[in-house]
């Protein structure tokens, strides 16, 4: 029978009453139906980028974008891995319609949808054949998986104990223990990272948890992939990996959560902000040129070329957009030129 040790600490108690506020605050914000569908699909498009990336897919956002718009070789892998990921992240939410508990065909479903065409038929979808060692770039061994035969058994307790846990344990913590339990438990022969994140993403979604499908936990392990895996590895076999206190890693999971859920509230607002100008429809491209004001305090055409990946001269389309919906003010101080947000606080 599956059984974590860790602790709530007053540090991990005092995130998730922030989260808690957090969740609360969006509940009753009111937001546009079509706004949060944009709501939704960049997290999705956030989501592919980040959890792909964190495995060596080099694409990024944009070219994540048109890998899954059809404007890309879909032969590559890089291509598959985007794609597959993404109908992964649809698969989900036809999934959960059901509202039933998470089963161990579950996690075979999502590991088959993720590998599909990237590895052999016997190992997509499947238990990896043999036992695993995770080694470094001289061979030396960093991990060792569970024996192959153990797998299925070690899967079901573990989602055992998460359906049990559902209305005792804080769903933070649920989605923290789960993440660190099943990619230590490493069921494939490649893709446990991604159908991970996944499964934490299909469990949050069922209770309800994943602020309507529009948070996303990849980018946070992302941007400092040393403190990922520095935070899950506490062991170099699962025997050890599986005993261990994991406190420190739920305090590092529930930060993340927490500064994801201020991310989220940040993308929010800039949405209202189109709501309070009247202009009702604001572009990916205007909302991502907003999501850089609100951070840095202004914009200019390099920048925004930067962040959007597309000519100067469209840029510099979008940036006239801004300013003709009076959202943005153009400042031209000596030989530069730059925006700023006009009248509006965040």
């Amino acid at each position: 029978m599956y059984k974590p040790d860790f602790k709530i600490t007053p540090k991990i108690n005092s995130l998730i009453a922030k989260i808690e506020a957090l969740k609360k605050k969006f509940e009753l914000t009111r937001i546009l139906p079509e706004q949060e569908i944009v709501l939704r699909y960049r997290a999705a498009i956030e989501s592919v980028n980040s959890s792909t990336s964190i495995e060596g897919n080099p694409l990024n956002q944009k070219q994540v974008e048109s890998a899954l718009a059809g404007k890309m070789n879909s032969w590559e892998k890089k291509v598959i891995e985007v794609v597959n990921y993404k109908k992964a992240w649809d698969w989900i939410e036809k999934r959960n319609k059901k509202k039933s508990k998470i089963l161990f065909q579950d996690a075979m479903k999502l590991h088959g949808i993720v590998a599909d065409n990237l590895l052999s038929e016997d190992k997509t979808g499947h238990i990896r054949p043999s036992n695993i060692y995770i080694v470094d770039s001289r061979e030396n061994v960093n991990y060792m998986g569970p024996k192959n035969y153990q797998i299925k058994k070690l899967i079901e307790e573990l989602f055992d104990w998460l359906n049990e846990q559902k209305n005792k344990l804080h769903p933070v913590l649920i989605a923290g223990i789960l993440h660190y339990e099943f990619v230590s438990i490493h069921p494939f022969s490649d893709g446990n990272g991604r159908t991970t994140r996944l499964l934490v993403k299909m469990f949050l979604n069922l209770i309800n948890y994943d602020f309507r499908g529009c948070l996303v936990l990849d980018s946070y392990y992302w941007q400092n992939l040393s403190a990922y895996y520095g935070a899950i590895s506490h062991a170099k076999t699962y025997k050890d990996q599986s005993k261990a206190d994991i406190t420190d890693w739920l305090m590092y999971f529930t930060e993340g959560f927490y500064l994801e859920t201020k991310e989220l509230e940040r993308k929010v607002n800039i949405l209202k902000l189109s709501h309070k100008t009247g202009f009702l429809k604001l572009s990916d491209d205007e909302i991502q040129i907003l999501d850089y004001v609100k951070q840095f305090g202004q914009i200019d055409l390099k920048e925004t070329i930067d962040i959007l990946q597309i000519p100067g001269r469209t840029c510099q389309r979008r940036l006239s957009v801004l300013v003709n919906k009076k959202i943005l003010k153009m400042v031209e101080k000596s030989k530069n030129t730059y925006y700023i947000l006009k009248n509006y606080k965040l």
